[in-house]
């Protein structure tokens, strides 16, 4: 056979083939915007004040700690934090896909993906999840926003902090 009689014949099997692929195009396919869902439901906000209360205890300790032992405090503190953090993040990741479960099944959806991951089509669940889940309310949004904002600005506050003085030793080394 020929190169172009075989392109045909392939070309034409996966014509034929595409019905059973996709399962004879019955596949009912949700998506949901992850971003919308963590930052407008109840759920989503409370965990992360949580982590925020515990971030904030965590660095009074360190605070507080002496020079001697600021060192250890900080390694044993971000290692609490990290923990802390990854615990509550698996509880909502956890709550959320039994919340999306639920509702694939309400929907009678056969599918539910992720809005980043779909090109065209679909059906857009996210106010439904969130409505699901609970939906915060407009100040405790906005709130939540504003708090947010304000650990970026500290941590890159932080940030600076820190390479100002790493860039100290370094300049009286130069000095020198």
């Amino acid at each position: 056979m020929n190169k172009k009689m075989k392109s045909l014949i392939l070309g034409a099997t996966m014509i034929m083939a595409l019905p059973i692929i996709g399962g004879c195009g019955s596949n009912t396919i949700g998506y949901v915007d992850s971003q919308k869902v963590v930052t407008q439901t109840v759920k989503s906000i409370e965990i992360n004040k949580e982590i925020n209360a515990k971030g904030k205890e965590l660095q009074a300790k360190i605070d507080a700690a002496d020079e001697a032992s600021k060192a250890q405090v900080t390694t044993d503190a971000k290692q609490d934090f990290n923990a802390f953090t990854t615990a509550k993040n698996q509880e909502l990741k956890q709550y959320i896909d039994q919340q999306v479960n639920e509702l694939a099944k309400e929907k009678k959806l056969d599918v539910v993906l992720l809005k980043g991951a779909v090109v065209g089509g679909g059906v857009d669940v996210t106010d439904d999840l969130i409505n699901k889940m609970g939906k915060a309310s407009d100040e405790d949004i906005k709130a939540a926003e504003n708090e947010a904002n304000q650990q970026e600005a500290q941590q890159a506050q932080q940030a600076q902090q820190g390479d100002a003085q790493q860039a100290q030793p370094a300049e009286s080394g130069n000095a020198q």
